[in-house]
């Protein structure tokens, strides 16, 4: 089945419903949001999504593994979890999760969609790596809803290269450094110039509009060690792990943000919106959430592509256990009698 102009596909484990509508994200979306008690008809978005990410981050990073969604939806049913699946339709009918449901990685700033989402249970995003699952994750959990992706994403459920990410067979062991870099003062980015009458319709703008650009999410480790190599100035690595893991070793010229104060004003000031802005942490999943975020807010911003664990292979400074530890168990898959064809538009996984 092919995808025409604003139709949608909602893909249950075999059974497709199609709902129509666009992303009415605009003052002039016929789709009714509601309204913010004191707010103007003109809200200020940037502050919106700045003050909405700075409460998120603060919550505990949460991230589940395949080995746990197989105990707890395949051998053990529990209705408390939800799966989306965000990969396209053409890879969703092909292998997927017994259960879930299908949401396009571009469509998941779409309000029809996310009017289907539960917010009485707790939402396990899945894609090809983990990087995107993780970046819907964070704008589902600022919409209020509680989303969790899966680390390594269908790589770390099936071996199945066009299903999910192959997970890399070694570590890199680049150069790490234990000398801090320290952070610039910068202007905070323009101010976006669309208008929104309420804080949901200006956060899930935002969040389209990054979704429309089509930009990568990631940015792999070879590439910044290439910058490192050829010392170019177009990047600014930022580590979001604790200053403790950051100072044990970090990758050169990296500068250190803890990830929970990352959209507070003053460290938002240590980020530069004329550069490409490279996040880092352990393993893909706060680097993704907080991607998302700064890009929203205005920033280019791209995590890099598994985290410190490929990096190197000392478990002291990355803070966890080397890429070399993931093993991929080939858990079981469904498949939907529908030939399907890649739904366009949406940025890879990585």
């Amino acid at each position: 089945m092919k995808l025409f102009g604003k139709k949608i596909l909602f893909l249950l484990a075999g059974t497709m419903l199609i709902f129509t509508g666009g992303c009415g994200t605009e003052q002039n979306s016929t789709k009714v949001q509601p309204k913010v008690n004191g707010q103007s008809d003109e809200l200020n978005v940037f502050s919106v999504v700045q003050q909405t990410a700075v409460a998120y981050l603060k919550k505990p990073v949460e991230s589940i593994t395949a080995e746990e969604i197989f105990e707890k939806m395949i051998l053990n049913y529990d209705s408390s979890y939800f799966i989306v699946d965000v990969r396209d339709t053409a890879a969703f009918a092909a292998g997927h999760i017994e259960g879930s449901v299908n949401i396009p990685y571009s469509m998941t700033a779409d309000p029809n969609q996310i009017a289907n989402l539960p917010k009485d249970k707790k939402i396990l995003v899945i894609c090809y790596s983990g990087h995107t699952a993780s970046q819907t994750a964070a704008l589902w959990n600022m919409l209020g809803y509680d989303a969790v992706p899966m680390v390594n994403g269908m790589g770390g459920w099936t071996s199945d290269a066009d299903l999910g990410t192959p997970l890399p067979q070694k570590t890199f062991d680049y150069e790490v450094e234990a000398t801090e870099t320290k952070a610039g003062n910068h202007k905070l980015p323009a101010p976006a110039t669309k208008k929104y009458s309420d804080e949901t319709a200006a956060i899930l703008g935002s969040a389209d509009d990054y979704l429309k650009t089509g930009l990568p999410p990631i940015m792999k480790p070879a590439a910044i060690q290439e910058s490192i190599k050829n010392k170019s100035n177009g990047l600014l690595l930022v580590d979001l792990r604790p200053s403790n893991e950051y100072v044990a070793g970090h990758i050169p010229g990296a500068i250190n943000i803890a990830y929970e104060s990352l959209a507070e004003l003053e460290q938002l000031k240590k980020l530069s919106p004329e550069k490409k802005i490279v996040l880092i942490d352990h393993d893909g999943t706060m680097s993704s959430k907080a991607a998302r975020i700064l890009n929203m807010l205005g920033y280019e911003a791209y995590a890099m592509k598994d985290g410190m664990r490929v990096w190197t292979s000392n478990a002291e400074i990355n803070g966890i256990l080397p890429i070399t530890n993931e093993k991929v168990k080939d858990y079981p898959l469904k498949q939907l009698n529908t030939k399907l064809e890649t739904e366009t538009g949406a940025a890879s996984c990585g």
